[in-house]
């Protein structure tokens, strides 16, 4: 009955998409054409409404499942007909073919609507037993769970970890200790027991990174490329080299050098059998230095001393579920339902993941519904632990609400061991349709509101957090992964291709909707893949694409019906693809290459809502942006890396230029000191995050107007300025009091009196220093008013600054909590009020002076005196005061954004930026 429900669920939503592409069309396509095909269309559209209600109205149905799968495969299958057609009028890709389908479908549905009247003839003469929602009888709390906001990882056993804490301090104490050979740690176990989060937490304890020169991380799975497996290792140590056109006998020697006579530490996940291991072994030298390697895999004998997980007993397993509920579940789990738990408990077979995934089902559920989730398992108790895992996925899968089972299917689009952008879902999420609109609450926030909804259900595992709060990045288990590829291609969902062998047995399903391919870009140039029904192509690969050669990809403007296009690991070289201008249906665009110029046919893409270039060229200006910018209205992000973008007002008549109501995200325009500044923010009333770069215009010099005016983005809340093209003395900043992340490049000290008075500051960087000052004194707080300290200010960060002395007495930072020194070479003296800041839980010192860390130890030592037992540090790349530091010294481990780095994120090398830590 579940597994025709949930076939019920996605038909309706697949209908759903079709609808929303429908209405697109009347609202503004309409007019090309005829009243007899606006008549038809209009039909169609009132059609496919009735035929998605049906299948809504009737999922239920107990005595009818046969007929009515029938009926719903029929109705699933004309509304992709039905969305063909209609995309094909949008484009003008008018064939004879569609011109003979579109009265045929006409056709089909009605056939389809009598069969419905049909069965409910049918439905009246057997009525259904419909008594899923009654509750046991003698149950006696009825009441309803309700999921409690996310404050934090619950999706994983982070916090709940049962029994590996003496296994963990076993591997450290190896990693640590033992011998001065090479020694290979191998952790063993069956699927979902919890190998990889033993081996992040021991990678990320800080005890380990101060002893090996360079860590890296690679996950290898079932399916793998020796040559994606090192360069993904070489990306993780020299995340800025090119590799990606040297052959594997190069690579291997390569990454032999690299690590030659350096302590290192690398972590090989999910080995699946001793040839992936022969494959890399060659280039792990042994120099007798202590360097360590953790192998981890479901299969013993590969090599090394093993470490085997065993299941949890029945009263471990009860005790993760009852700690995982009192996370999930608001004011705990009730004691009635004590039996049903531990029954439940016991049929996850000591499977962690099986018990994190079964918690998330039960957090959503009343006490009648526990039992039939108890009933399931039971019928199952005597397959084996990874089949009953799989099933409690299904049943997860099955309690998902419809608008989720997408979002969650999305993510057999991306690599199974890859960390996944935030961002970059969501705004997918955006592009495909997947969230239902609310008046109240904007899409980029309705899509986050469902990630924690996923994470919550303890389907999605956080990865690094965010300066402010948040989640950056993401990922999935590889069993749920394989699960929802499964999922997605049986429901013509999604499909995948992998590797060169992928294209060779690529058969183009039947009215295709998404496309995933996983490759090197020479292999899906090659290709020329021609897919016309598809909606939605994305590409990846793992390592970092090489910028030296570039391919030539035109064959995809023939996708007509493309709403999202993902070519951004791919070189495309010196010249934009003209013909992307025909793609009127895109949403999503993501494009980079040695790219100077953006053709005017862009203009024509009127439905784009997310725009993101990454070009090679260091400080180049894209000023061929400007005409088009201002006639893409429904534009939410438009991202530029590696170059910055020259959009100007109108000079004759600034208020001409249109207004940009749905712009969300902004990066990276020439922003000129005074009124045009002022003038070009009023045409942005929705920008809430905004990278830019400070010039100086010709007024602002003659008339002295050196003013930096964003306090009318009444919604802004992540701003980086970039200053080193003004002198930034004297000039004078307005921004919006909501801000609640800052980051200032080659700043000026005197800036730091307007900004720490920003009421809802929460995170703030500095990085770079333009006037050479050698003292920040911040004063005694004493002689200070309340509001001229940093009043909410949570996460500090100091990158490359050359000051020598960090001066304050008072607490400056009543809610810091967290601390970052990076790069700092000269600094010596920190402010004694970090020793009263009783808020702080981590400070994180790097490439600094050793004097730095001394008096960083002797704050923890206070603040341990003071009763304040959590606070943590990690230091690490310490410098010698007779030494001196440049970038190009680092052994290539540290993250590059490591302010959002996490003791608890799991780390990936699949070559995307931001996407993985060293």
């Amino acid at each position: 009955m579940e597994q025709h429900n949930q076939d019920a669920n996605l038909q309706a939503q697949t209908i759903q998409e079709d609808l929303s592409f429908l209405k697109s069309f009347l609202d503004n396509n309409l007019e090309q054409h005829t009243e007899k095909e606006k008549l038809h269309i209009q039909t169609m559209q009132d059609d496919l409404v009735f035929l998605r209600s049906y299948l809504e109205n009737n999922r239920d149905q107990r005595n009818h499942l046969e007929e009515l799968h029938a009926l719903r495969s029929r109705i699933t299958e004309v509304a992709h007909k039905t969305a063909f057609v209609i995309d094909s009028l949008i484009v003008g890709d008018v064939s004879f073919y569609s011109l003979m389908l579109f009265d045929k479908v006409t056709e089909e549905i009605k056939l389809l609507k009598t069969k419905t009247r049909e069965f409910d003839s049918i439905k009246a003469e057997k009525p259904t037993n419909s008594s899923r929602d009654v509750p046991q009888a003698g149950s006696k709390w009825t009441g309803a769970f309700h999921l409690v906001p996310s404050q934090g990882n619950i999706s994983t056993i982070h916090k709940t970890s049962v029994y590996l804490k003496d296994q963990e301090q076993a591997i450290i104490d190896q990693l640590i200790g033992g011998s001065m050979q090479l020694d290979i740690i191998s952790i063993v176990g069956m699927p979902g027991l919890g190998k990889t989060f033993l081996a992040q937490r021991v990678y990320h304890d800080p005890s380990i990174a101060p002893h090996f020169h360079i860590l890296a991380w690679c996950c290898i799975s079932q399916v793998y490329c020796k040559k994606d497996l090192l360069l993904g290792i070489l990306g993780c140590i020299d995340p800025k080299a090119q590799y990606s056109e040297m052959d594997e006998d190069d690579l291997a020697h390569k990454l032999c050098n690299h690590l030659r006579k350096q302590k290192y530490l690398i972590v090989l996940d999910d080995v699946w059998d001793i040839e992936a291991w022969n494959a890399l072994k060659i280039s792990f030298p042994d120099y007798a230095n202590g360097s360590r390697i953790i192998l981890t895999s479901r299969h013993h004998g590969i090599t090394g001393k093993p470490h085997h997980l065993r299941p949890l007993d029945e009263e471990e397993s009860w005790e993760l579920l009852k700690k995982k509920l009192s996370i999930t579940i608001e004011g705990g789990y009730p004691v009635e339902v004590s039996v049903l738990g531990r029954q439940i408990a016991k049929n996850c077979n000591g499977l962690p993941l099986s018990i994190v995934i079964i918690s998330g089902i039960l957090g959503t559920l009343d006490q009648g519904r526990w039992g039939e989730v108890a009933e399931r398992l039971d019928s199952n108790s005597k397959i084996g632990a990874t089949e009953q895992c799989k099933s409690i996925l299904e049943l997860s899968y099955i309690h998902l609400p419809d608008h989720l089972k997408p979002c969650l299917l999305y993510f057999s689009a991306f690599r199974e061991d890859q960390e996944i952008s935030v961002k970059k879902l969501t705004w997918l999420w955006i592009a495909e349709g997947f969230l239902q609109k609310k008046e109240s609450e904007s899409l980029e926030k309705l899509a986050e509101g469902y990630l924690i909804d996923l994470i919550n259900r303890s389907l999605v595992m956080e990865g690094q957090k965010r300066s402010i709060g948040g989640v950056k990045t993401c990922h999935i288990h590889d069993l749920l992964h394989v699960f929802c590829l499964g999922k997605a291609k049986d429901k013509k969902f999604l499909h995948l291709i992998q590797g060169c062998d992928g294209f060779l047995n690529f058969d183009e399903p039947h009215y295709l909707y998404r496309l995933s391919i996983h490759s090197q870009p020479k292999h899906f140039a090659k290709s020329k893949i021609f897919c016309p029904h598809v909606r939605s192509l994305l590409h990846s690969c793992r390592g970092i694409g090489s910028r030296g050669v570039s391919y030539n990809l035109s064959f995809v403007c023939h996708l007509k019906l493309l709403q999202v296009l993902d070519l951004e690991q791919i070189n495309l070289g010196f010249t934009f693809l003209c013909e992307l201008g025909l793609l009127i249906q895109l949403r999503y665009l993501a494009v980079s290459g040695w790219i100077k110029y953006i053709p005017p046919s862009l203009e024509n893409l009127s439905n784009l809502e997310a725009f993101c270039v990454t070009t090679y060229y260091p400080d180049f200006v894209l000023s061929s942006l400007e005409d088009i910018f201002w006639k893409l209205q429904k534009l939410r992000r438009l991202q530029v890396r590696g170059a910055l973008i020259d959009i100007r007002l109108a000079k004759e008549n600034p208020e001409s230029s249109c207004m940009l109501y749905n712009l969300h995200t902004f990066s990276t325009p020439k922003l000129y000191l005074g009124q045009s500044m002022e003038k070009m923010m009023m045409k942005f009333p929705k920008m809430r995050r905004l990278k830019c770069c400070l010039l100086q215009s010709e007024q602002s010099s003659s008339e002295g107007t050196r003013i930096v005016a964003m306090d009318s983005l009444s919604q802004l809340e992540s701003l980086k300025l970039l200053l080193g093209k003004v002198t930034a003395n004297c000039i004078e900043f307005h921004l919006p009091l909501n801000l609640k992340k800052l980051t200032l490049e080659d700043f000026s000290w005197s800036i730091i009196c307007t900004i720490r008075k920003l009421p809802n500051l929460e995170a703030l960087k500095l990085i770079r220093q333009a006037d050479g000052e050698e003292e920040w004194d911040m004063g005694d707080i004493e002689y200070m008013e309340e509001e001229e300290i940093f009043p909410k200010l949570k996460f500090l960060k100091l990158e490359s600054l050359t000051m020598v002395r960090w001066m304050g007495t008072g607490v400056h930072f009543p809610s810091l909590e967290r601390l970052i020194l990076e790069g700092c070479a000269e600094l010596e003296e920190l402010p004694s009020c970090l020793q009263d800041t009783f808020t702080l839980q981590l400070i994180e010192v790097h490439m600094c002076l050793y004097s730095a860390g001394d008096v960083v130890r002797g704050i923890k030592k206070q603040q341990m005196d003071y009763g304040n037992m959590d606070l943590k540090i990690l230091i690490s790349e310490e410098v010698d005061e007779s030494c001196s530091w440049s970038d190009g010294d680092s052994d290539g481990w540290l993250p590059e954004e490591i302010e959002e780095s996490s003791s608890s994120s799991e780390i990936h090398t699949d070559g995307q930026a931001n996407d993985h830590l060293p």
